[in-house]
């Protein structure tokens, strides 16, 4: 298997990243990556010696766990089965990338390079998709002909009702503006980070507004402490912020129309405001609250909620309507990350996603301060993924799912270190 100390991964991890706005195509790299995972970890007889071999396997099981503990009560059992078995293939993709390093890669530097790779596509791709973005904004269509549908801006990611514009761009964000940070001129940076926030506030998601906002918040925290966030730079961000809100509000009447609407349930918090601020949401936690109550130990199992919504919906509710071919109701999950754990894996979910930070937490303390500077990206990255007060995808969807352990692997394998001497006849065992 010499084919392997090529530095394959970094192709495969752009590669996602590039047809990440195509629907399904995105499994294809990753899954040739899952399955390099398995050939090495099998030739291996485990994860290599890997110097976090054993917390990835502890994260895929604070994953998995809750959700075969919930097939026994799935309301959906096959749709609930195959998205358990399918958390395998994306926990093989982060093997494959520990794996590599350990056992394949010459040295730390072509991790290192690695990184850099990962972090330059990053940089770029977010340019181009926004620029793509702004000429739909602009035109009404984006250069693959795709159209503006009720307002959102949805550039390469398609003209359905699948809007995940936003929120990839806010996802991928800190990878490409940390890259930036360290690698351009401050005029530079300014103008990447004033093209991604006005594109991700045109997009009109909320789960991107609420995740950038904390993304640039927890960047800040982590300067600030080490010394490098002076008061200039701070101004300078927040005028980005402002100057990206700006233009998106004077630019779009549909944002302007739902600020205002934000602004009007905050001044007044009424159900009504509130409901109409989250866009109508509030009938969807309600149920997905009485749903976790009847199957408050395990839930209705992973993707089991547009199945179990209208057992447990008030009557009138519009989110209780068949979805079509899709089948269930149209409220597909919750739109909020804690319901949506409470409904589909009950106290059990809430218990491995509480284990799931715990040891991400643990991993970037026991980091030092080389590891976490290469770390930060993607632990930032993380955060807005996890972050639990959000509108949130669906937790387990294979969408959410394939970027959460793409980012979890990178920043895993940012974290490690090579073997300690004693290790390398192991290692020459291993290659012979």
């Amino acid at each position: 298997m010499s084919w392997l100390r090529f530095p394959f991964p970094a192709l495969l991890l752009v590669l996602a990243v590039v047809l990440l706005p195509f629907g399904r195509m995105i499994e294809i790299p990753m899954g040739l990556l899952a399955i390099a995972g398995l050939l090495m970890v099998l030739r291996a007889k485990g994860l290599c010696g890997a110097s976090h071999g054993n917390l990835l396997l502890a994260l895929i099981a604070a994953f998995a766990v809750p959700m075969l503990i919930s097939l026994p009560d799935a309301i959906a059992l096959k749709k609930a089965s195959l998205t358990t078995l399918g958390t395998l293939r994306y926990a093989m993709s982060c093997a494959a990338l520990l794996c590599w390093f350990q056992c394949y890669s010459e040295e730390p530097l072509e991790r290192d390079g690695l990184l850099r790779a990962l972090g330059l596509a990053v940089a770029l791709l977010l340019t181009l998709w926004c620029v793509d973005g702004l000429w739909q904004f602009a035109t009404g269509s984006n250069v693959l002909g795709y159209g503006v549908g009720e307002g959102y801006i949805n550039g390469l990611f398609g003209d359905d009702d699948n809007i995940k514009f936003g929120v990839a761009l806010a996802f991928l964000l800190p990878v490409g503006l940390v890259y930036g940070l360290r690698h351009w001129p401050p005029v530079v940076v300014g103008g990447f980070l004033l093209l991604v926030l006005i594109l991700i506030v045109l997009s009109g998601k909320r789960a991107a507004w609420i995740s950038v906002s904390v993304e640039l918040a927890a960047l800040g925290i982590y300067y600030f402490f080490r010394g490098r966030l002076g008061l200039l730079k701070v101004v300078a961000v927040l005028a980005v912020g402002i100057a990206a809100l700006t233009f998106a509000y004077q630019s779009s009447d549909w944002v302007r129309e739902r600020s205002v609407v934000i602004v009007s349930a905050l001044d007044e918090p009424s159900y009504t405001a509130v409901n109409k601020a989250t866009g109508l949401r509030l009938p969807i936690w309600r149920t997905a609250l009485a749903m976790g109550e009847a199957h408050w130990i395990n839930g209705v199992g992973p993707r089991g909620f547009r199945y179990a919504y209208r057992d447990f919906a008030v009557e009138g509710d519009r989110w209780a309507r068949p979805a079509g071919e899709a089948g269930g109701a149209k409220a597909s999950h919750a739109h909020q990350l804690l319901l949506e754990l409470w409904a589909e894996t009950g106290v059990v979910g809430l218990m491995g996603y509480g284990i799931f930070l715990f040891l991400l937490g643990s991993a970037w303390q026991r980091g030092d301060a080389h590891a976490r500077s290469r770390a930060l990206p993607y632990g930032v990255a993380l955060v807005g993924v996890l972050f639990p007060l959000n509108t949130h995808l669906a937790w387990y969807s294979s969408w959410h799912a394939l970027l959460l352990w793409l980012f979890i692997g990178v920043f895993l394998l940012a974290l490690s270190e090579k073997r300690s001497p004693e290790n390398d006849q192991a290692i020459a065992e291993l290659h012979s």
